[in-house]
C-alpha cells in the first residue's frame, strides 16, 4: 500500500492564499472537473481587494467548511471544502491546485484528513463526493479512503462512505500499515 503525501488542512486564510486560488481557477487543468460557477476568479478577485485579511476564512466558510490543503512548508497546494447536506451529512470537495503535484498523493491525504476531522472530530454519519467518472485521479483518491461509489447516474458519479464504513477503512488501513 502506497503512502499518503503528508499534508495538513489549515483554516487560516491570508490574501497570499487567495491569490494563489485565483491562479489555479484560471487553470482550465484545474477547473476541467470542477462545478464552479463560472464567475468565480472575480469573485475572488472581489474577495482579496474588499475584505480585511481576518475575515477571509469567514466569508469562504459561509456555505460550509473551508480549508487549504498544506505541504510541510505550510504553502497552499489545493483546497477541501466540506459542504453540509443535512444533519450528519457533508459532501467534499478536494482540489489540489498546484498542477505538478497531481499523481503524489496529496488528494489522497487531504481527503484522509478531512475524513479524520469529520467523523472523529464533528461525529458526522457520512461523507459523499460528487466525482465526474472521467477524473480517474479523484477516483482512485476518493476509493483509496474508503469512499464508494453510491449512485452512478448523471454527469457525476456520488462516493460515500459512513462512519462504520470509514472505521472499517481505518482498522484495514492500520493492520496493513
Amino acid at each position: 500500500m502506497m503512502k499518503a503525501a503528508s499534508v495538513f488542512l489549515r483554516a487560516e486564510i491570508f490574501r497570499r492564499d487567495v491569490a494563489r486560488m485565483i491562479l489555479w481557477m484560471e487553470n482550465p487543468h484545474v477547473v476541467r472537473y470542477l462545478n464552479e460557477e463560472h464567475h468565480v476568479v472575480q469573485s475572488l478577485r472581489t474577495l482579496m481587494m474588499t475584505t480585511p485579511e481576518p475575515l477571509l476564512a469567514l466569508q469562504l466558510n459561509q456555505s460550509g467548511r473551508f480549508f487549504l490543503i498544506c505541504g510541510r512548508d505550510d504553502r497552499a497546494i489545493g483546497f477541501v471544502k466540506l459542504k453540509p447536506l443535512r444533519p450528519g451529512s457533508y459532501e467534499i470537495v478536494f482540489v489540489i491546485g498546484e498542477e505538478g503535484l497531481w499523481g503524489n498523493g496529496y488528494g489522497r491525504g487531504a481527503i484522509e484528513a478531512a475524513l479524520s476531522m469529520a467523523f472523529l472530530e464533528w461525529r458526522a454519519d457520512e461523507i459523499i463526493a460528487r466525482i465526474d467518472p472521467q477524473n480517474l485521479r479523484s477516483i482512485r483518491a476518493a476509493g483509496a479512503c474508503g469512499l464508494t461509489c453510491a449512485e452512478d447516474t448523471g454527469r457525476l458519479h456520488t462516493y460515500a462512505v459512513t462512519f462504520d464504513g470509514y472505521l472499517a477503512w481505518a482498522r484495514e488501513r492500520r493492520k496493513n500499515a
